[in-house]
């Protein structure tokens, strides 16, 4: 992270701007993460694979001073016009077996609800996702999500192979949208609710195909919070890179958005 970005973000904390949004602002966050990993394993694309620790002490901070709630309540309160103030959801995308071993158990012991979004024909392949150059970040295996399963975890779709889904044809978006979640309760018992678009990539089409579906909502990447009567079919998130500092992942999740990390 930049020396700039770092006096931006801690100057922002150290004047009460984040604390002060949090209060005020009756609009919801949705984290999204992707690996959370012991140490610096591999390279692969580094904004993705978040350690530990850091993972540990965002999820005690957001613990300290959010309402954690599932996607389901989440969706409800936006329909139903409930108050969204320091309310969160914590979610996983690509299904990563780090997120099984290590993130987890972290948000477990919190008694924090998460939700995995499953890439289905990616689950327990040896291969390693394309953007990962080769660097040892598997992803968990039908054995390790259904032992998962309860105790605050739900998995969501996120389609069967990560393609940019607006590039697709007319007959292989409604594969990669509907088939999906149909590999999915085949694997688990489990009729997955929600879709997050593979890499934030969607437009009205893609989005219209996701609500016909009869998902109840779906995410994208696009940088933000969650008002009151969001369009559940294209709910906002904050991608949190890793690495990123405490004051500036504090202020994200305020909605400030300044500057980059980098």
């Amino acid at each position: 992270m930049s020396l700039i970005a770092r006096s931006y973000y801690g100057g922002l904390r150290a004047a009460g701007v984040p604390a002060v949004r949090r209060r005020l602002k009756d609009a919801g966050l949705i984290l999204c993460y992707h690996n959370v990993v012991e140490t610096s394993q591999g390279a692969g694309c580094p904004g993705l694979h978040e350690r530990l620790e850091r993972f540990t002490r965002q999820m005690r901070w957001l613990a300290a001073h959010y309402d954690v709630i599932g996607l389901g309540e989440f969706t409800e309160r936006l329909t139903s016009g409930g108050s969204l103030r320091s309310v969160a959801a914590v979610t996983f995308d690509d299904g990563y077996a780090g997120v099984f071993e290590h993130a987890l158990p972290v948000v477990r012991a919190l008694r924090m609800p998460a939700t995995v979004f499953l890439v289905a024909e990616a689950v327990g392949r040896s291969a390693t996702f394309p953007w990962d150059g080769g660097a040892p970040h598997r992803t968990a295996d039908w054995d390790q999500i259904r032992a998962a399963l309860g105790c605050g975890l739900e998995v969501g779709a996120h389609s069967c192979t990560h393609p940019s889904l607006p590039r697709l044809t007319d007959a292989e978006l409604e594969r990669e949208i509907v088939a999906s979640r149909d590999m999915l309760r085949q694997a688990t018992g489990v009729l997955p609710q929600f879709f997050a678009y593979p890499s934030g990539h969607w437009d009205a089409r893609v989005r219209d195909v996701v609500r016909a579906a009869g998902y109840v909502g779906a995410l994208t990447l696009d940088f933000g919070l969650n008002g009151r009567r969001e369009d559940r079919w294209a709910l906002r998130r904050v991608n949190v890179p890793a690495g990123i500092s405490d004051a500036a992942f504090q202020a994200w999740a305020s909605g400030c958005h300044g500057l980059s990390t980098h």
